[in-house]
């Protein structure tokens, strides 16, 4: 706890006297008053916060904030317009990129066993169709796919983005797989050598999802099961399109530039990306980022220290760092773990403060539009809530 100086001031006056008196002060000798206690915390009313979120363009919020020694729940809003039912707590969507954390977690596991080598090139696994529409791929290791340094073009930017939405639109009741969205970034120029540069690509994720399934003789989602879901007690969680049999996700909505909002959960019920793997619950995407951070049992030392050890981060700001699907956030000292994650109709933030013990994870079902109000309005909440959890 940091002590003013006028605090510091009475409690050595304090401690003097006390001292004195120990000594024999003599007959005059006066009982030393205790300094007035401290005032109580302020009650941060997250509930009116959230409720003071909903917008015309923000059609419902969930937030958990769990600390130490407290901990909120709350939704506001409703999760569907055309039925205008309420938002839950408990109610689960896609997490979008908030999900890439488990897919470098996996691939980092399978390298300390032994089943791959990080530092390999993709032609170790990838057949020799797909890496020659890659530019550079005979550089490429699986390490540079994970942290974003491969350099090769994001899938979901070809055309200002126009050709995802149209593969995302396009027989919606189809599943779709990480090789349909990869398919995208064949023949589009790389935007530096590999190891040379930093920019977001999903079609690195979409390789490592090929990747994991070819090493591991079935979809990945099955070992992401066996290994996080089932033992974090994950039960509101499931890989989006390839486990759809596992659970329903509520509605999401693209508001357009004309105020018009699109319900965008019939173009993603099925479709199964690596980029964007899991539908999930707040609580869900809290248990598996503190056990990340934190739980030994869970991860080893030497796997977090491959994922995001200070050793292997990439600088992107000045307090900021990225790691393998994971940022690293140094906010008044404290360190932070984060990733958040946006996609047609969804936009969810997850944090961990280390030094505080605090979870603090955020769904909003719109996302991606013309009109912003939805990034901003979580960006704003999150930073709203971080700065009432963050140990001075």
């Amino acid at each position: 706890m940091k002590l003013s100086y006028k605090r510091l001031l009475n409690l050595f006056i304090i401690t003097l006297t006390m001292g004195l008196s120990a000594c024999g002060g003599g007959s005059d000798e006066r009982p030393v008053t205790p300094p007035p206690p401290p005032p109580p915390p302020v009650e941060v009313d997250y509930q009116a916060i959230i409720d003071r979120t909903i917008s015309s363009e923000i059609p419902g919020v969930i937030l958990l904030v769990e600390t130490p020694k407290k901990k909120f729940s709350g939704s506001a809003g409703v999760s569907d317009r055309e039925s205008q039912l309420p938002m839950k707590v408990s109610d689960v969507m896609p997490t979008a990129s908030g999900g890439k954390k488990m897919i470098a977690l996996l691939a980092v596991q399978l390298a300390e066993e032994g089943l791959l080598n990080l530092d390999d090139t993709l032609s170790t696994w990838i057949d020799n169709d797909i890496l020659m529409q890659i530019e550079h791929s005979e550089l490429i290791t699986l390490r540079q796919l994970l942290s974003h340094t491969s350099g090769i073009s994001n899938f979901s930017d070809v055309n200002d983005g126009n050709a995802y939405l149209e593969l995302l639109m396009a027989e919606p009741e189809v599943l779709k797989t990480d090789i349909d969205f990869l398919s995208l970034a064949y023949n589009q120029p790389a935007s530096f050598l590999p190891g040379k540069g930093f920019e977001y690509s999903n079609s690195g994720f979409a390789l490592v999802g090929l990747i994991l399934d070819k090493v591991l003789g079935m979809h990945h989602s099955v070992e992401m099961r066996n290994r996080f879901f089932g033992p974090l007690n994950m039960t509101s969680t499931y890989y989006r399109g390839a486990e759809a049999s596992q659970g329903d996700f509520i509605s999401g909505y693209v508001t357009t530039e004309n105020g018009e909002a699109i319900n965008s959960k019939p173009f993603l019920t099925h479709v199964s990306q690596a980029n964007a793997p899991v539908v999930s619950s707040v609580e869900d995407m809290a248990v598996f980022l503190k056990a990340l951070v934190t739980d030994d049992s869970f991860v080893s030392d030497s796997v977090r220290n491959e994922m995001f050890g200070e050793d292997n981060l990439i600088i992107q700001g000045a307090n900021e760092k990225s790691g393998l699907g994971i940022y690293v956030a140094t906010v008044n000292g404290n360190t932070v773990y984060a990733h958040a994650g946006l996609t047609y109709g969804y936009y969810s933030q997850s944090l961990y403060i280390k030094e505080a013990d605090t979870s603090i994870v955020v769904f909003f079902n719109c996302g991606k539009a013309g009109v912003n109000q939805c990034i901003t309005g979580l960006d704003n909440l999150v930073q709203l809530v971080l700065s009432k959890n963050i140990t001075q």
